[in-house]
């Protein structure tokens, strides 16, 4: 759902406030959690237990707030080429802060499918035909995407011991829920200017798409993966972010796959089989 976002994302700000569409793709995502979390009260309820608001306040502002303001500001002064290079490590720095904080030791097949996978995820995206450029004039825009990567690794390191006390679905709704207004606040001297084109029947289907989908379900479905991986084995499924982008640009955008970047993907499923069989 991610990777197809990135298709969707790309397509729906174009010509278009891209604060705006995060914004209100956000309120899909809140509307969709919600709606998750009742289903999930009705049927399986979830043991109330004690957990820290403070924990899921500072949570939700690493993952809902701070993490979307760097990404959406730090892709719009940078190449895409550069951002996807530079969230390719995101997995390595989760298991850094997993070990160092956490004591979450890995094993040395894991460290090396951690290294394939990055390995494989730069092939994917250097010769992804999008540019990679460390010109002095995208540096502010490296530096912001490269601090969207550490907040989202730091929220991904945050998120499991909370997970022991609150639900998936719970945790990503209050995250959505407190940050979604702050994003509404952020956009309200633009929403005018751009209401018409956000009721553009195809941009609105991608609105809903990015929020429902690829914010709502994926941000729940990532939570459960982390709770029951861990940050560090959970983190590399990120790699396949870039592949699954790669590979809809191929099927939809007629983008043609170079076949480095083919050997690219092989592995990043290479790195990822070799992780799985250390927890076999």
């Amino acid at each position: 759902m991610w990777g197809i976002n990135i298709l969707v994302f790309r397509h729906g700000i174009n010509e278009f406030n891209p604060w705006v569409f995060n914004a209100l793709r956000l309120i899909f995502a809140t509307s969709t959690l919600g709606l998750l979390v009742w289903i999930e009260s009705r049927i399986r309820p979830v043991p109330k237990r004690e957990f820290s608001k403070f924990k899921v306040f500072v949570f939700a502002m690493l993952t809902g707030f701070f993490y979307l303001l760097f990404f959406v500001r730090g892709i719009s002064m940078t190449t895409a080429g550069n951002t996807a290079l530079i969230m390719s490590a995101m997995p390595m720095w989760t298991a850094l802060l997993s070990f160092l904080f956490l004591k979450e030791r890995l094993a040395g097949i894991t460290w090396f499918g951690l290294l394939l996978t990055l390995i494989g995820t730069v092939l994917v995206t250097v010769y992804s035909g999008s540019k990679v450029s460390f010109a002095s004039e995208n540096s502010l825009g490296n530096v912001l995407i490269l601090l969207a990567s550490l907040t989202w690794a730091t929220g991904t390191l945050l998120s499991r011991p909370l997970l022991y006390s609150i639900s998936p679905l719970q945790l990503a709704f209050w995250s959505a829920l407190i940050t979604t207004p702050m994003h509404l606040i952020i956009i309200a001297p633009y929403i005018a200017e751009n209401w018409e084109k956000a009721t553009q029947w195809t941009r609105a289907l991608e609105i809903i798409y990015s929020g429902a989908f690829s914010t709502g379900l994926a941000y729940a479905s990532w939570h459960v993966g982390v709770r029951i991986l861990g940050g560090s084995h959970a983190a590399v499924y990120q790699n396949v972010v870039t592949l699954v982008a790669v590979l809809g640009g191929w099927l939809f955008l007629n983008e043609q796959p170079a076949t480095i970047q083919i050997s690219g993907g092989v592995l990043i499923v290479l790195g990822l089989i070799a992780m799985r069989q250390k927890r076999s």
